[in-house]
């Protein structure tokens, strides 16, 4: 076989294999992400591959050795993460294959830069699916040490016992030295229920902590910055008290929305009560409705679709708080 059948062979079977990664990181964009910008960006540089390569057909499948070699990574897939790092790394790899044997043909094309976009293009949509771990809890405790009328540690205990699948830490007070230890310390007892912890607001003692996650308002870091120093190891949750604000939290990669307040709420009693229309519509992502929920309310919001709730004072301020865990879980809640 001569050398330029060979390159074209070459230049056939990665300029395919390019535009395959583009077009599932860009089915991703639009399907699961439904990020109209980003499956744009993606499909304008797969057409501009297209553009600026020529048209070769030099392929000979039944020939080609290369379709009976593979790995057992290749036959495996366990997340939609894995899908879109395999696209990626199939785009670049093919697209520096491309760039390097297009020198051989003595053509003017601009591969170099659409390789460029795609790295960053690619590892947005890594970023934007979020972490890999996370979940739709029932019953998230935010608990701060000085609301609990218990010790914090029974309060903290019975609430597991009875159910609440996350706890988010909120300590606005507590030094950083103090904070670190003290997650430390509700991970050892959450683990033992299998509940996830979430820091509220600090970054950093979240990965000082590896925690599962960090709860972040509008005045904390924004959510793409945090994701480009998480990664997808870690759960990241904002909250959101306007519609308008909703989707574009979910496309900055939120994992979770805490969406309220839903009712009147003596923890932050200067929040207004949260849109029918933004509780409803939150309920199609990982949510939890937050603010002055109660055994006694929580019902009208199961009875609109909410999976997820998150509840401070009515927990905090019991002296029997795995009775209210227990009635907020129930589809009817018993009097507590």
């Amino acid at each position: 076989m001569n050398t330029m059948s060979a390159v074209h062979r070459i230049l056939d079977a990665n300029i395919n294999r390019a535009a395959e990664g583009m077009r599932v990181l860009e089915d991703i964009a639009r399907f699961t992400l439904e990020n109209k910008k980003l499956c744009s960006a993606i499909k304008k540089c797969r057409h501009e591959l297209r553009t600026q390569t020529p048209e070769i057909t030099s392929r000979d499948v039944k020939a080609d050795i290369g379709t009976t070699v593979s790995t057992k990574a290749e036959g495996t897939r366990d997340s939609m993460h894995d899908v879109a790092l395999a696209a990626g790394n199939r785009c670049a790899e093919a697209l520096r294959v491309v760039e390097e044997f297009l020198k051989l043909e003595s053509i003017k094309n601009t591969v170099e830069s659409i390789r460029y976009s795609m790295y960053d293009l690619a590892d947005e949509v890594v970023n934007l699916l979020g972490a890999t771990h996370k979940h739709q809890w029932k019953l998230c405790f935010v608990m701060t040490m000085d609301q609990c009328v218990l010790p914090w540690f029974e309060t903290l205990e019975q609430s597991l016992v009875a159910g609440v699948d996350c706890i988010q830490i909120r300590e606005k007070e507590m030094s950083t030295a103090r904070l670190i230890e003290y997650v430390f310390l509700i991970q050892s007892i959450a683990k033992r229920y299998n509940a996830q912890v979430i820091v509220n607001d600090r970054v950093d003692v979240m990965l000082a902590t590896n925690a599962d996650g960090v709860h972040l308002g509008k005045s904390d870091m924004s959510l793409e910055r945090a994701r480009k120093i998480c990664g997808s190891e870690y759960i990241i949750g904002t909250t959101v008290h306007e519609l308008e604000d909703l989707l574009p939290a979910i496309q900055s990669g939120a994992d979770y929305v805490g969406v309220g307040a839903a009712y009147p709420s003596s923890t932050k009693p200067e929040v207004l009560i949260a849109s029918f229309g933004l509780l409803k519509n939150s309920f199609a992502y990982n949510h939890l409705a937050i603010g002055g929920i109660t055994p006694q309310n929580v019902q009208n919001l199961y009875a609109e679709g909410c999976k997820g709730i998150a509840v401070s004072s009515a927990i905090a301020n019991s002296t029997r708080p795995e009775r209210v865990v227990a009635a907020l879980l129930q589809p009817e809640h018993q009097s507590v």
